[in-house]
């Protein structure tokens, strides 16, 4: 089909998008309909799209436009490929009355039905407003840039009219609101060119239904750091990643959002990993609510889509107060223990504190159904630390020193010998010690069709 309806901001957005002018294919596309769709190729793997055209009844979604959404849904659905979302569009049509609004529903419904069975991936293009933001919401990433994406449920002019307060495309819904309150923006970029660039690596790392072939191995460009054997001194916890994934490089996951907790997407000797890390730079890397959360979206991700998790820990327990408590952090943290029962490995490396609840959360021992714990020989693992203990308890622990409680509580041989611990290693052997874990426990579902074990929660 001819590509000159499109209008070339559309255009351009599929063509960076596509590995080639010729692998983009345009299924369906008219002059009275603001929604066109197509298939593609990105890093050689097949997606479907659908994109709102601006240029189109200002991209008012009408209800022809949403019954060719849920047709490309369909396809990709048939095909078991990713969707992509080419967001830019106010709603559904006002001019053509209830009818848009009961057809876009059933994109909606659409939405609910593939989450967890085929990717979703919503490109915020510019502003999105309405049943679109919902459906952006639902899908399993959504990425902004900073240049032009705006996210929300009703626009400036309605709030203005309807309250009387006055308020930006940005204060309501910028990138900076999604990406650090919200948690809305899994990922954002500089604009919309660097935004596209990001589409085709996280496609290529989905690695969805596609034949199971390694991605080359390579070595890791930094060097192991000096890790901090006292609990209470912050360490960057990047440092060790970036010495223990291939090339040192990875996606991070709505890095700005749940800080306490670093979610990232990389490989290890050609294997797609998600990791978990804690933040000694947050909270200390006590996990709080909106940590929670964001683990326990990750989680269901990784799990959906056949990535073995890694947690590598420095905890000294959940988040304590009056804040966390009153935004349910006792929710947040029972769905998280949910989620990270998974149907893929899950591993995890103690590195340094591993204190409390938290701990055996991510820690996910044999007992729990977990593939392997190591433990560094300087790691602490213990109900809580020596000062929690001395505070809590001052009868009975202020007879000890620091190092005669570590000797009785923490050291990591009493975890060991408890089965709690898998295994003790240097550091200089995580990397190969998760190779042979990884490679030991090569996962694939053999068959997935309309079945899961949960919905990827927004």
């Amino acid at each position: 089909m001819t590509k000159k309806r499109l209008g070339l901001k559309t255009l351009n957005w599929l063509e960076a998008m596509s590995d080639s002018r010729e692998e983009l294919e345009i299924l369906y596309d008219t002059d009275e309909v603001s929604v066109c769709t197509g298939t593609s190729r990105i890093m050689s793997r097949q997606v479907v799209f659908y994109a709102i055209k601006p240029q189109v009844q200002q991209g008012f979604i009408c209800s022809k436009g949403a019954e060719e959404i849920c047709r490309i849904m369909d396809k990709a659905f048939e095909l078991k490929c990713p969707v992509i979302g080419f967001l830019a569009s106010p709603g559904v049509s006002v001019s053509e009355g209830i009818e848009s609004g009961h057809a876009y529903t059933k994109v909606i419904t659409k939405n609910i039905q593939y989450s967890g069975v085929i990717p979703q991936i919503s490109v915020i293009v510019n502003t999105t407003m309405g049943a679109p933001a919902y459906t952006a919401t639902l899908t399993d990433f959504v990425l902004f840039n900073k240049t032009r994406s705006t996210l929300m449920v009703t626009g400036p002019n309605v709030i203005q009219s309807l309250l009387g307060q006055q308020t930006s495309l940005k204060d309501l819904g910028g990138s900076a609101i999604h990406r650090e309150k919200t948690g809305i923006a899994d990922f954002v970029d500089q604009n919309i060119e660097t935004q596209i660039l990001r589409l085709r690596r996280l496609i290529y790392f989905l690695n969805f239904k596609q034949p199971k072939l390694k991605r080359p191995s390579v070595t890791p460009v930094a060097r192991l750091p000096e890790i901090p054997a006292d609990p209470k001194i912050v360490f960057d916890m990047l440092k060790l990643v970036d010495a223990l994934v291939d090339a040192s490089e990875y996606m991070s996951y709505r890095h700005d959002y749940g800080k306490a907790i670093f979610c990232l997407f990389a490989y290890i000797q050609g294997h797609p990993v998600g990791i978990v890390a804690n933040n000694s730079f947050c909270n200390g890397g006590a996990i709080d609510y909106l940590a929670a959360k964001k683990f326990s979206r990750f989680v269901k991700i990784c799990d959906a889509y056949e990535i073995p998790l890694i947690t590598l820990i420095d905890v000294p327990g959940f988040m304590p107060g009056e804040e966390q408590e009153h935004n349910g952090l006792l929710q947040a943290g029972a769905s998280l223990c949910q989620s990270i029962q998974t149907r893929v490995p899950r591993f995890s490396v103690v590195i340094r504190k591993c204190y409390g609840a938290a701990a055996y959360l991510m820690m996910q021992t044999k007992a729990q159904g977990g593939n392997g714990v190591l433990a560094l020989e300087t790691a602490r693992i213990a109900i809580m630390g020596y000062e929690a203990a001395k505070n809590m308890f001052s009868d009975k622990f202020q007879v000890f020193s620091e190092a005669e409680y570590f000797k009785k509580y923490e050291d990591p041989q009493i975890a060991l010998q408890a089965k709690i611990v898998d295994e003790i290693v240097k550091k200089n052997e995580i990397r190969e010690k998760l190779i042979s874990l990884i490679s030991t426990h090569n996962y694939s579902r053999e068959n997935l069709n309309n079945s899961r074990e949960h919905l990827i929660i927004p």
